[in-house]
């Protein structure tokens, strides 16, 4: 391929799709992802296959739906057997790219892996800084706690801004020789729910959208195992009033930040002449419960925590459509064949996502019919408008009409010919992949309860086993 483009993937870390202006929601101030939405293309319907950290970055970088390579959970001492020219990183520095990765990994592998890329500019450098200077353990806050509290660093030891200047920096110092890849990949909105001014106080007079909590959520009878256990087993649970609307605003003061520092990488491209030959795709790994369902964190296949938001902006010279609002069913798993051929090379054979490029082109309207997700022993099943979701510890159904329930409010069990079709079709789709929650032809129950341990599992969702 001839002139290829420079690629600028930005992620964020628990980043809910609907917590940007471009979305839709009401107050969060994001005007440069706004601008981004304006000159590329919108995708409304982006899910991560598996809502937490470890398992939904390892689908972004080898395009393999964590289910199939074997652990769609949180498990840090989990490694995939894949070779290193299999990776993202590895996978471009062959096609002759200069690569780089700025910021947070947090895959399926040993914790230095640096995914095959040239040059990784990790945050334990930013890390020893902050520890030198002798702030250390500053707050007391857990790594997953949603407690709102003031930063007490300066801006510039923020990690988003950090991150961003050392992105910057790889910017001011390329030299055409090549084209580039550069991933500037960043910790915020993820807990530590903590912001430095103005940021903090941002949205402590905007009027903030309260949670959504369905009445199927208030029911032990008609709520999962699953959901309640997230409930039960974090300290987020027990904000009230007042502190839970705060966490809210810090959290979109925290997007904000991130925003503006978004905004510096896009006038840097501008600034050395890149703009008009780069691609930027920005996207996050999961979103954040955010009270909704009457919790907090992720690991759900509910709409805050499993819908992500997803923008790409390809350049003019590849005639892309600008402004575009595209509803096809798509996955973290895209984007490692869409950058693959986005840089004329082919995608391994055992990737399981899909380009993008017929979406940004405007050749197709739709990738995929259904996208099958898991989480733990959670499952997703969407085919574009129903979204069936199966709970095998458990045996609960939940079924929500995507085309009239943004937020999975209206549960749709009791409506038994949808039920039977669309469990029909999901019990088919995991006879195709052999999936062992499906036994003679029934689906698996594990008849698990909520146990007095479960109410009181706070350490772990504290993030003093490292965060998720």
């Amino acid at each position: 391929m001839k002139d290829r483009p420079n690629i600028l993937l930005i992620t964020s870390d628990q980043h809910r799709a609907d917590s940007l202006g471009c979305y839709g929601h009401s107050c969060a101030r994001t005007p440069h992802l706004d601008i981004l939405a304006e000159e590329g293309v919108m995708f409304s319907n982006a899910y991560s296959d598996c809502p937490v950290c470890i398992p939904a970055r390892t689908t972004l970088v080898t395009g393999i739906q964590s289910h199939l390579y074997g652990k769609p959970e949180y498990c840090p001492s989990f490694r995939i057997d894949r070779p290193r020219e299999k990776f993202l990183g590895g996978i471009l520095g062959s096609a002759g790219y200069r690569n780089a990765l700025v910021g947070k990994t947090h895959w399926h592998t040993d914790p230095g892996f640096d995914g095959g890329f040239e040059e990784w500019i990790s945050f334990r450098t930013l890390e020893r800084i902050v520890e030198r200077l002798g702030y250390g353990c500053r707050t007391g806050m857990g790594r997953n706690e949603m407690v709102p509290m003031l930063d007490p660093l300066p801006p510039e030891l923020c990690s988003t801004n950090w991150a961003v200047q050392q992105s910057v920096e790889f910017i001011e110092k390329h030299d055409r020789s090549k084209p580039f890849f550069l991933w500037t990949s960043m910790v915020h909105p993820h807990p530590e729910n903590i912001i430095h001014e103005p940021y903090y106080s941002m949205y402590d007079n905007e009027d903030i959208p309260e949670p959504v909590v369905p009445r199927w959520a208030c029911s032990e009878e008609t709520t999962p195992y699953a959901i309640r256990k997230i409930r039960y087993a974090n300290s987020h649970f027990y904000m009230k009033g007042r502190e839970a609307r705060k966490a809210r605003g810090v959290y979109y003061g925290m997007i904000t930040n991130l925003d503006h520092q978004i905004g510096r990488l896009m006038g840097a491209l501008m600034k050395h002449d890149f703009w008009d030959n780069t691609v930027v795709i920005y996207t996050t790994d999961h979103g954040e419960h955010l009270g909704d369902y009457g919790t907090y964190f992720k690991g759900t296949l509910l709409e805050s925590a499993a819908r992500i938001p997803l923008i790409v902006r390809c350049p003019s010279s590849m005639k892309p459509p600008r402004g575009g609002k595209c509803a096809s069913l798509v996955e973290l798993a895209d984007l490692l064949p869409t950058i693959c051929e986005l840089i004329g090379t082919a995608a391994p054979d055992d990737v399981t996502g899909k380009s993008l490029l017929p979406l940004l082109k405007d050749d197709e309207k739709s990738i995929r019919d259904v996208l099958h997700a898991q989480i733990d022993n959670q499952h997703m099943f969407h085919d574009g408008r129903y979204k069936y979701l199966y709970f095998a510890d458990d045996g609960l159904e939940l079924i929500f009409d995507k085309s009239c329930d943004p937020y999975d409010e209206h549960n749709l069990v009791g409506d038994k010919e949808l039920e039977l079709r669309l469990r029909q079709r999901f019990i088919e789709h995991l006879r195709s992949e052999n999936h062992p929650h499906l036994k003679d032809g029934q689906l698996v129950n594990l008849g698990r309860k909520i146990m007095e341990h479960d109410k009181f599992n706070i350490s772990g969702w504290l993030g003093i086993r490292g965060a998720g």
